[in-house]
């Protein structure tokens, strides 16, 4: 087949022009000047939320708990940076820088308000049944170790540690 061009100029560069390498370039450092900007002004942004926090914070700090309007503890509570201890003392934590933001489940963590508070709960009762069924597990295993191992402990030949437990639980059935 014919060709009306000559192919190694068209493989070379874009015949109408359309991918202008410098253009592209231009385009991608425009994109990337945009990109750092937006990552600094959200960098300022939480910079400046975390220090009105801080002050909110130390100022909550100063006051006693009593003296304080609903309004006043619901903003104590539901501040990251302050924590309200058990006996009623507010106390601010320092901010930490990270990357990333905490998570959902970050928050709650850390806000102590799930705690165990001095308590233990109740360890779950064993069931009878279980404990019958380990111990005639363990007597079968033990005949079976009996049936396919030597005296001095090898298995013996043609026999697998999966043959021992096969053999196990078939006696279990028997029982």
């Amino acid at each position: 087949m014919e060709y009306s061009f000559d192919r190694d100029d068209f493989m070379d560069r874009d015949p109408r022009g359309l991918f202008d390498e410098r253009e592209m370039r231009r385009e991608r450092d425009l994109r990337d000047e945009i990109a750092r900007e937006r990552a600094l002004m959200e960098r300022d942004r939480m910079d400046d939320e975390m220090r009105r926090a801080a002050e909110e914070a130390a100022k909550l700090e100063q006051t006693k708990i009593e003296s304080l309007q609903t309004n006043q503890l619901v903003e104590a509570i539901n501040n990251p940076l302050v924590t309200v201890t058990s006996d009623g003392k507010i106390s601010s934590r320092l901010p930490r820088r990270s990357m990333r933001s905490p998570s959902g489940r970050d928050i709650i963590r850390r806000s102590g308000q799930f705690t165990m508070q001095g308590f233990d709960l109740p360890a779950p009762k064993k069931r009878k049944k279980n404990k019958k069924h380990c111990k005639n597990l363990s007597q079968c295993f033990r005949e079976a170790n009996k049936k396919m191992r030597k005296a001095n402990g090898q298995l013996r030949k043609g026999k697998t540690q999966a043959d021992i437990a096969r053999y196990a639980h078939r006696l279990m059935k028997k029982c």
